[in-house]
């Protein structure tokens, strides 16, 4: 993903970390003369200008300041100090999205294609439901560090079951939605609560080992670990047997 400045004079490429959110680079010819204008005054004053835009109904914050609602498919010019800058947008339900990047002078544009994620999960009964495989979460984790035969008897305790690698690795969201995993945050929906990042899958890898998946980065960190491990790591259980 990429960010590009808009200023013709001074155009330099920024590298996004956030999975979540696509740069749209613009050609000069595209941007309005009031809007370079607004750039260069920004600039001179060490601030950068934001053209954010979402395909869903968002409360939207940069560097923790609040900018009120940005409705769906529209453009939100923000003003924001040069450097770094982190974009917050929030569903209504609490679904949230962000981004964080370094724009050092002029213009640069953020989109958030997050509209089908938030809808992908729902809550149930008996847990909540994901639309995209079908399966049902139960709504938080064991809550402390658990070994893995542990892991197993409380969600066989809870009616449930461990997920298998694959079922697990499928739930992890990319970045369109992410919930705080104790200090971390996790690319899980936000109808889940997590005490920590690390999940306890039911596989195994060469009998000895089994499998564990991480949830704080970008795409699913898949591990092996001693059955015998607990630190950090959590049951995350399906509902039903």
């Amino acid at each position: 993903m990429k960010k590009v400045t808009l200023k013709p004079a001074k155009r330099s490429l920024v590298l996004s970390s956030a999975a979540l959110c696509l740069y749209l680079a613009a050609s000069t010819q595209n941007i309005q003369a009031d809007e370079l204008e607004r750039c260069d005054e920004a600039e001179k004053a060490g601030k950068v200008l934001l053209i954010v835009k979402s395909d869903a109904d968002c409360k939207l914050t940069v560097n923790n300041e609040s900018h009120g609602m940005l409705a769906a498919n529209q453009e939100r010019i923000v003003e924001a100090p040069s450097g770094k800058q982190v974009t917050r947008c929030t569903s209504s339900d609490g679904a949230a999205t962000q981004d964080e990047s370094r724009l050092e002078e002029g213009c640069g544009s953020v989109t958030f294609e997050v509209a089908s994620s938030w809808r992908r999960f729902t809550v149930q009964k008996n847990g909540v439901l994901d639309a995209e495989t079908g399966l049902t979460w139960m709504q938080s984790d064991n809550g402390s560090d658990i070994d893995w035969n542990a892991a197993r008897q409380y969600c066989a305790g809870k009616g449930g079951r461990l997920p298998s690698e694959a079922e697990l690795r499928k739930f992890h969201t990319g970045g369109t939605v992410t919930s705080p995993c104790g200090e971390y945050s996790c690319k899980v929906s936000h109808w889940i609560r997590l005490s920590g990042r690390f999940l306890w899958t039911s596989s195994t890898f060469e009998t000895t080992q089994a499998i564990i998946i991480g949830f704080a980065s970008p795409k699913p960190a898949v591990q092996s670990a001693d059955p015998a491990h607990a630190k950090d790591a959590r049951a995350l259980c399906l509902a039903g047997k």
